[in-house]
């Protein structure tokens, strides 16, 4: 009994002792936490002998001047605010200097923006080859200039002025946007005639693939596409087969050489056309209305004259040309869906500049909102006729070779390119008598100004000329002015066979095939042989000389 009774009182006596450690440890933690959270409540901790006593508020912190008490809890929440209030200005600072930052950025931008519109591309520099030394333009010259090193070694950039010697880099890109910056030069190639323009020649523009413009295959055209199709080779002389019931159709920029330049850009003749004084003409209308349906057999009012509309005569997708009349006149409209006076501008300076101007058509254009319509008048004592309504004889086509050779030699001397002759395209403005017959385009879709665009020194340039080319018929290098020669053999071999012409090469060079014999013949025959030869072998000659000596030895022949 004495033994559980002695056990009994250990077990008591060690309860105890732990209960006064537990309290002990409890209060001496409260009082650190308490010591540390409120470093100034001193004053509420006092020790009187063995006991602790605390007090429950802190007089500094809890009683405010005025005698307002708060509790801990409203103290927490004051701090909360507190914290959050320094959180949301700063992130307000934050945001007013990133809008500060993109607003800055956003001024540079348009102002670059602003520069690169009015100056799209300043003009080339002419290329030091003489103009008939047949040789490749020099290649592209590239300056690669880092922003990031110092201004010492950098080009003077942004502020330089256009010189002889160096174009002037409009738009530089800082490091960050896309690291370094990439200064480009081309220098121009004179043509075969000389011609290279001076330092007060209105600027060119450089112009991208983005024309919609679809137009039916050529005749030359279509041997291409026929002769990729059955892996014959271009340099071959066997005839290639004929489809005349599909009608095929070709982008303007077929392939990658056309992708590079394209003077037809709608864009970019809008520019070209700012240079000029077209809209100043007297036969330029502007209407601010959409542009009227044009129909078969029904009437358009234009300018206060009724035009009764007889037939459509082509349907080139983007345009179309219609026969039609007033009541004093027949007249040739063409159609079109895009609001730029180009043919008008052209047709404009073929006239201006012929010697014979007042042979030619009158040519009024009316701009609409969304097209134009482009109507061509025959002088008085005059009518048109579709170039293949006519007596299919040796002798009238060849007046009407004769006629479309005067028409390029023309359009040439004017520092004009049409780039896509056909048959379709031209018509006959006559007076009854055949050797009065003037042949003329009266669709400019593919035309070029060179006066205006001088950076345009190479058939590679011409989507019209890659079919030549992908023929080996014409060199990349080769003077635009080749491309209508093309034109002028396809335009003529159609006039004399009702074929299409198919280009074969032979030891003497390339020829059409129904002409490539060398059999004894008449002399029309002869003649046409070397006329075919002359046309399509023309590279290292001035475009003006083949024309002049075919029409001296056309008109000798047929007078």
């Amino acid at each position: 009994m004495k033994r559980w009774m002695k056990a009994f009182s250990d077990l008591g006596a060690a309860v105890m002792e732990g209960l006064m450690l537990q309290v002990g440890s409890s209060a001496y933690m409260q009082s650190a936490y308490q010591s540390e959270a409120h470093p100034n409540a001193g004053v509420g901790l006092q020790e009187e002998g063995d006991a602790n006593k605390r007090s429950a508020y802190c007089k500094d912190l809890l009683i405010r001047e005025g005698g307002e008490e708060l509790s801990f809890e409203e103290l927490r929440a004051e701090r909360y605010n507190q914290r959050k209030q320094r959180e949301m200005e700063e992130k307000l600072k934050h945001l007013m200097e990133e809008e500060e930052k993109l607003t800055q950025e956003l001024e540079e931008k348009k102002r670059l923006l602003a520069l690169r519109r009015s100056q799209p591309e300043l003009p080339h520099r002419a290329s030091s080859q003489s103009s008939d030394s047949g040789e490749a333009p020099a290649a592209a010259s590239f300056q690669i200039y880092d922003e990031s090193q110092s201004a010492a070694a950098q080009p003077s950039g942004r502020n330089l002025q256009p010189s002889t010697d160096e174009l002037p880099d409009d738009v530089f890109l800082h490091p960050d946007e896309r690291g370094l910056c990439l200064k480009i030069q081309h220098p121009r190639q004179p043509d075969r005639q000389g011609a290279t323009g001076d330092d007060t020649s209105p600027p060119t523009f450089s112009q991208k693939p983005v024309s919609i413009t679809r137009k039916k295959l050529s005749p030359i055209q279509e041997t291409s596409v026929i002769a990729s199709q059955e892996g014959v080779s271009t340099g071959t002389c066997s005839p290639l087969e004929e489809h005349p019931e599909e009608q095929e159709e070709m982008d303007h920029t077929a392939s990658p050489a056309a992708a590079a330049v394209d003077p037809c850009h709608l864009d970019v003749r809008r520019r070209l056309l700012d240079l000029s004084d077209v809209t100043s003409s007297p036969n330029l209308h502007s209407e601010t209305r959409p542009l009227p349906a044009v129909e078969e057999h029904n009437c358009v009012q234009l300018g206060g004259e009724v035009y009764f509309i007889d037939s459509r005569v082509v349907d080139g997708g983007s345009f179309s040309i219609f026969k039609g009349a007033t009541d004093d006149n027949d007249v040739l409209l063409k159609v079109g869906s895009c609001s730029i006076p180009w043919d008008f501008h052209q047709f404009t300076r073929l006239k201006k500049n012929s010697s014979a101007a007042d042979g030619l058509p009158l040519v009024s254009c009316f701009l609409f909102l969304d097209g134009c319509i482009t109507v061509y008048t025959p002088p008085p004592d005059h009518m048109f006729t579709e170039l293949t309504d006519c007596d299919p004889s040796e002798l009238s086509v060849g007046y009407k070779a004769i006629s479309l050779l005067q028409l390029v030699s023309q359009l040439h001397s004017c520092r004009l390119l049409h780039a896509a002759l056909q048959p379709s395209l031209l018509t006959c403005c006559r007076t009854g008598i055949t050797m009065s017959d003037r042949v003329l385009p009266v669709d400019w879709s593919s035309s070029v100004d060179l006066d205006l665009q001088q950076d345009v020194t190479s058939v590679h340039q011409l989507p019209s000329a890659q079919t030549y080319i992908s023929l080996g018929l014409l060199e990349p290098t080769s003077p635009p002015q080749l491309v209508d020669l093309m034109g002028v053999a396809e335009t003529v071999h159609l006039l004399l066979t009702n074929s299409k012409m198919v280009p074969v090469k032979d030891a003497c060079g390339w020829t059409a095939e129904q002409f490539s014999g060398d059999e004894s013949c008449d002399r029309y025959t002869r003649m046409w042989r070397r006329f075919f030869r002359s046309l399509l072998n023309a590279e290292g000659q001035s475009s003006l000389t083949v024309l002049s000596e075919l029409k001296e030895q056309l008109s000798t022949l047929f007078h």
